[in-house]
Protein backbone atom coordinates (compact mmCIF):
# COMPACT_ATOMS: atom_id res chain seq x y z
CA UNK A 1 0.00 0.00 0.00
CA UNK A 2 1.41 3.13 -0.79
CA UNK A 3 2.65 6.02 1.70
CA UNK A 4 1.14 8.81 -0.40
CA UNK A 5 -2.21 8.82 0.35
CA UNK A 6 -3.09 12.71 -0.98
CA UNK A 7 -6.72 14.44 -0.01
CA UNK A 8 -8.12 16.26 -3.00
CA UNK A 9 -10.48 19.56 -1.80
CA UNK A 10 -13.12 20.86 -3.49
CA UNK A 11 -12.37 23.90 -4.75
CA UNK A 12 -15.36 26.65 -4.54
CA UNK A 13 -15.71 30.22 -4.90
CA UNK A 14 -16.61 32.06 -7.92
CA UNK A 15 -15.81 34.73 -10.66
CA UNK A 16 -13.81 36.37 -7.45
CA UNK A 17 -11.42 33.57 -6.44
CA UNK A 18 -11.13 30.19 -5.71
CA UNK A 19 -12.26 28.62 -1.91
CA UNK A 20 -10.65 25.47 0.28
CA UNK A 21 -12.40 25.01 3.22
CA UNK A 22 -11.13 22.18 5.76
CA UNK A 23 -13.53 20.74 8.00
CA UNK A 24 -13.03 18.06 10.63
CA UNK A 25 -14.28 14.69 10.50
CA UNK A 26 -15.46 15.55 7.08
CA UNK A 27 -12.58 15.86 4.35
CA UNK A 28 -10.05 16.25 6.95
CA UNK A 29 -10.30 11.97 8.58
CA UNK A 30 -9.56 13.89 12.27
CA UNK A 31 -10.75 16.51 14.89
CA UNK A 32 -8.14 19.46 14.32
CA UNK A 33 -6.28 20.14 17.42
CA UNK A 34 -3.47 22.67 16.16
CA UNK A 35 -2.78 24.29 12.87
CA UNK A 36 0.65 25.64 12.11
CA UNK A 37 2.54 26.79 8.83
CA UNK A 38 6.46 27.17 7.23
CA UNK A 39 7.12 30.11 5.27
CA UNK A 40 10.34 31.86 3.69
CA UNK A 41 12.10 28.26 4.42
CA UNK A 42 15.52 27.55 2.97
CA UNK A 43 15.29 25.46 -0.14
CA UNK A 44 18.78 24.24 0.91
CA UNK A 45 17.92 23.54 4.35
CA UNK A 46 15.55 20.53 4.51
CA UNK A 47 13.40 20.05 7.49
CA UNK A 48 11.04 17.38 9.18
CA UNK A 49 13.64 14.44 10.08
CA UNK A 50 11.00 12.97 12.68
CA UNK A 51 7.98 10.61 12.77
CA UNK A 52 5.20 10.63 15.89
CA UNK A 53 4.24 7.70 18.01
CA UNK A 54 0.66 8.99 17.88
CA UNK A 55 -0.44 12.47 15.43
CA UNK A 56 -1.50 12.28 12.38
CA UNK A 57 -1.09 15.66 10.03
CA UNK A 58 -2.46 17.02 6.43
CA UNK A 59 0.29 19.04 4.89
CA UNK A 60 -1.21 21.26 2.30
CA UNK A 61 1.08 23.99 -0.11
CA UNK A 62 -0.82 26.86 -0.29
CA UNK A 63 1.54 28.66 -2.25
CA UNK A 64 5.07 27.19 -3.84
CA UNK A 65 6.15 23.81 -3.37
CA UNK A 66 8.51 21.44 -1.59
CA UNK A 67 8.97 17.92 -1.86
CA UNK A 68 8.12 15.23 0.95
CA UNK A 69 9.73 11.87 1.51
CA UNK A 70 7.76 9.68 3.86
CA UNK A 71 9.60 6.47 5.23
CA UNK A 72 7.36 3.61 7.28
CA UNK A 73 10.27 1.71 8.31
CA UNK A 74 10.33 -0.60 5.41
CA UNK A 75 9.97 1.49 1.86
CA UNK A 76 10.25 5.46 0.88
CA UNK A 77 8.34 7.32 -1.11
CA UNK A 78 8.95 10.80 -2.46
CA UNK A 79 5.92 13.52 -3.48
CA UNK A 80 5.99 16.91 -4.61
CA UNK A 81 3.15 19.04 -2.60
CA UNK A 82 2.72 22.06 -5.41
CA UNK A 83 -1.14 22.52 -5.23
CA UNK A 84 -3.24 24.46 -2.72
CA UNK A 85 -6.23 21.91 -3.24
CA UNK A 86 -4.62 19.05 -2.33
CA UNK A 87 -2.89 17.72 0.97
CA UNK A 88 -1.10 14.55 2.13
CA UNK A 89 -2.49 12.86 5.18
CA UNK A 90 0.15 11.13 7.17
CA UNK A 91 -0.17 9.17 9.82
CA UNK A 92 1.45 7.68 13.24
CA UNK A 93 4.97 6.05 13.10
CA UNK A 94 6.15 7.72 9.53
CA UNK A 95 9.28 9.35 9.31
CA UNK A 96 9.09 12.51 7.29
CA UNK A 97 11.43 14.95 5.38
CA UNK A 98 10.74 17.99 3.58
CA UNK A 99 13.22 19.36 0.85
CA UNK A 100 13.79 21.99 -2.17
CA UNK A 101 11.73 24.32 -0.27
CA UNK A 102 10.57 27.14 -3.28
CA UNK A 103 11.25 30.75 -2.73
CA UNK A 104 7.46 31.30 -2.33
CA UNK A 105 6.36 28.49 -0.16
CA UNK A 106 3.74 28.25 2.12
CA UNK A 107 3.37 25.32 3.76
CA UNK A 108 0.02 24.63 5.91
CA UNK A 109 0.14 21.89 9.02
CA UNK A 110 -3.31 20.45 10.09
CA UNK A 111 -2.61 18.10 13.14
CA UNK A 112 -4.89 15.74 15.01
CA UNK A 113 -3.02 16.34 18.93
CA UNK A 114 -1.82 19.91 20.79
CA UNK A 115 2.15 19.91 20.46
CA UNK A 116 3.67 17.47 22.57
CA UNK A 117 7.72 16.38 22.83
CA UNK A 118 7.42 13.31 23.96
CA UNK A 119 5.09 11.77 21.12
CA UNK A 120 8.34 12.89 18.65
CA UNK A 121 11.06 10.05 17.80
CA UNK A 122 13.90 12.17 16.33
CA UNK A 123 16.27 9.14 16.37
CA UNK A 124 16.03 7.29 13.19
CA UNK A 125 17.13 4.17 14.95
CA UNK A 126 15.17 5.06 17.34
CA UNK A 127 12.12 4.64 14.78
CA UNK A 128 12.85 1.98 12.77
CA UNK A 129 12.73 0.02 16.30
CA UNK A 130 8.88 1.69 16.83
CA UNK A 131 8.25 0.48 13.28
CA UNK A 132 9.17 -2.67 13.26
CA UNK A 133 8.10 -3.79 16.62
CA UNK A 134 5.95 -6.86 17.12
CA UNK A 135 2.32 -5.98 17.08
CA UNK A 136 0.55 -7.55 19.61
CA UNK A 137 -3.58 -7.37 19.05
CA UNK A 138 -5.53 -6.17 22.28
CA UNK A 139 -7.44 -8.87 22.43
CA UNK A 140 -4.45 -11.26 23.17
CA UNK A 141 -2.84 -12.41 26.43
CA UNK A 142 0.86 -12.19 25.82
CA UNK A 143 3.13 -12.08 29.12
CA UNK A 144 5.98 -12.66 27.27
CA UNK A 145 8.57 -9.79 26.44
CA UNK A 146 10.77 -12.12 24.00
CA UNK A 147 9.06 -11.33 20.73
CA UNK A 148 11.04 -10.66 17.72
CA UNK A 149 10.77 -7.39 15.86
CA UNK A 150 7.58 -7.53 12.50
CA UNK A 151 6.32 -10.62 14.54
CA UNK A 152 2.10 -10.30 14.64
CA UNK A 153 0.23 -12.06 17.56
CA UNK A 154 -3.52 -12.07 16.69
CA UNK A 155 -6.77 -12.29 18.80
CA UNK A 156 -7.30 -14.67 21.48
CA UNK A 157 -3.89 -16.07 21.50
CA UNK A 158 -2.30 -16.49 24.97
CA UNK A 159 1.79 -16.56 25.29
CA UNK A 160 3.48 -17.16 28.67
CA UNK A 161 5.90 -15.34 30.19
CA UNK A 162 8.94 -16.94 29.30
CA UNK A 163 8.23 -18.09 25.64
CA UNK A 164 10.53 -17.31 22.73
CA UNK A 165 8.94 -16.23 19.23
CA UNK A 166 11.80 -14.73 16.96
CA UNK A 167 11.31 -12.09 14.11
CA UNK A 168 8.55 -11.87 11.47
CA UNK A 169 6.47 -14.46 13.07
CA UNK A 170 2.48 -14.59 12.26
CA UNK A 171 0.47 -16.59 15.62
CA UNK A 172 -2.97 -16.24 14.50
CA UNK A 173 -5.67 -16.21 16.38
CA UNK A 174 -7.09 -19.10 18.63
CA UNK A 175 -3.74 -20.41 19.81
CA UNK A 176 -2.02 -20.94 23.32
CA UNK A 177 2.15 -20.66 23.53
CA UNK A 178 3.46 -22.29 26.88
CA UNK A 179 6.38 -21.31 28.79
CA UNK A 180 9.14 -23.55 27.85
CA UNK A 181 8.58 -22.89 23.56
CA UNK A 182 11.41 -21.73 21.51
CA UNK A 183 9.84 -20.64 18.12
CA UNK A 184 12.45 -19.52 15.27
CA UNK A 185 12.14 -16.93 12.64
CA UNK A 186 9.58 -16.78 9.50
CA UNK A 187 7.55 -19.16 11.71
CA UNK A 188 3.40 -19.02 10.87
CA UNK A 189 1.04 -20.42 13.73
CA UNK A 190 -2.05 -20.71 12.04
CA UNK A 191 -5.70 -20.75 14.11
CA UNK A 192 -5.92 -23.17 16.60
CA UNK A 193 -2.55 -24.35 17.69
CA UNK A 194 -1.53 -24.72 21.28
CA UNK A 195 2.26 -25.29 21.71
CA UNK A 196 3.43 -26.95 25.10
CA UNK A 197 6.59 -27.08 27.20
CA UNK A 198 9.54 -28.54 25.16
CA UNK A 199 8.47 -27.62 22.04
CA UNK A 200 11.29 -25.78 19.75
CA UNK A 201 10.00 -25.14 16.16
CA UNK A 202 13.19 -23.57 14.13
CA UNK A 203 13.13 -21.03 11.24
CA UNK A 204 10.76 -20.67 8.29
CA UNK A 205 8.29 -23.66 9.69
CA UNK A 206 4.74 -23.77 9.09
CA UNK A 207 2.44 -25.06 11.12
CA UNK A 208 -1.33 -25.58 9.85
CA UNK A 209 -4.75 -24.96 11.47
CA UNK A 210 -5.54 -27.05 14.38
CA UNK A 211 -2.47 -29.36 14.30
CA UNK A 212 -2.24 -31.05 17.81
CA UNK A 213 1.06 -31.07 19.51
CA UNK A 214 1.43 -33.21 23.08
CA UNK A 215 4.35 -33.38 24.95
CA UNK A 216 3.12 -36.73 27.67
CA UNK A 217 2.70 -40.57 26.34
CA UNK A 218 1.00 -41.32 29.31
CA UNK A 219 -1.15 -38.36 30.23
CA UNK A 220 -3.03 -38.94 33.60
CA UNK A 221 -5.43 -36.14 35.21
CA UNK A 222 -3.25 -34.10 37.89
CA UNK A 223 0.01 -36.19 37.55
CA UNK A 224 3.04 -34.80 35.68
CA UNK A 225 5.79 -36.36 34.87
CA UNK A 226 9.65 -35.26 36.22
CA UNK A 227 9.86 -33.32 32.62
CA UNK A 228 8.05 -33.31 29.29
CA UNK A 229 8.99 -35.01 26.12
CA UNK A 230 11.05 -32.39 23.83
CA UNK A 231 8.94 -31.80 20.29
CA UNK A 232 11.56 -30.48 17.67
CA UNK A 233 10.53 -28.98 13.81
CA UNK A 234 13.59 -28.54 12.34
CA UNK A 235 14.39 -25.45 9.77
CA UNK A 236 11.62 -25.03 6.83
CA UNK A 237 9.25 -28.26 7.58
CA UNK A 238 5.35 -27.51 7.05
CA UNK A 239 3.19 -29.44 9.35
CA UNK A 240 -0.74 -29.63 7.43
CA UNK A 241 -3.97 -28.98 8.95
CA UNK A 242 -5.26 -31.33 12.02
CA UNK A 243 -2.28 -33.51 11.87
CA UNK A 244 -1.01 -35.18 15.27
CA UNK A 245 2.25 -34.83 16.67
CA UNK A 246 3.34 -37.52 19.53
CA UNK A 247 5.74 -36.34 22.57
CA UNK A 248 9.39 -36.50 21.64
CA UNK A 249 9.48 -36.26 17.75
CA UNK A 250 11.76 -34.15 15.56
CA UNK A 251 10.51 -33.48 12.53
CA UNK A 252 13.46 -32.88 9.82
CA UNK A 253 14.43 -29.95 7.77
CA UNK A 254 11.71 -28.79 4.96
CA UNK A 255 9.66 -32.06 5.51
CA UNK A 256 5.69 -31.99 4.75
CA UNK A 257 3.72 -34.04 7.06
CA UNK A 258 -0.01 -34.43 5.08
CA UNK A 259 -2.91 -32.72 6.62
CA UNK A 260 -4.50 -35.45 9.50
CA UNK A 261 -1.52 -37.47 9.87
CA UNK A 262 -0.71 -39.30 13.00
CA UNK A 263 3.53 -38.62 13.51
CA UNK A 264 4.60 -41.00 15.92
CA UNK A 265 8.01 -41.42 15.63
CA UNK A 266 10.70 -39.01 13.87
CA UNK A 267 10.69 -38.30 10.58
CA UNK A 268 13.57 -37.43 7.85
CA UNK A 269 14.80 -34.39 6.42
CA UNK A 270 12.74 -33.57 3.21
CA UNK A 271 10.30 -36.78 3.91
CA UNK A 272 6.62 -36.86 3.01
CA UNK A 273 4.60 -38.16 5.32
CA UNK A 274 0.94 -39.25 5.02
CA UNK A 275 -1.80 -41.77 7.25
CA UNK A 276 -2.11 -42.47 10.66
CA UNK A 277 0.39 -43.74 11.72
CA UNK A 278 2.14 -41.48 9.34
CA UNK A 279 4.85 -43.30 6.86
CA UNK A 280 7.12 -42.06 4.06
CA UNK A 281 5.57 -41.80 0.65
CA UNK A 282 8.10 -39.56 -0.83
CA UNK A 283 10.94 -36.92 -0.75
CA UNK A 284 9.98 -32.85 -1.81
CA UNK A 285 13.38 -31.79 -4.08
CA UNK A 286 16.06 -30.05 -2.17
Amino acid sequence: MSLVNLIEFPMLGDERGSLVALESMKNVPFDIQRIYYIFGADSEKPRGFHAHKELQQIAICVAGRCRMVLDDGYTKEVVWLDSPDKGILIGNCIWREMHDFSSDCVLLVLASHHYDESDYIRSYDEFLKEAHKPFIHPLSDVKSINIGQDTKIWQYSVVLKDAIIGVNCNICAHTLIENNVKIGNNVTVKSGVYIWDGTTIADNVFIGPSVTFTNDKKPRSKQYPDKFSKTTIKYGASIGANATILPGITIGEHAMIGAGAVVTKDVPDYAIMVGNPAIVKGYVNK
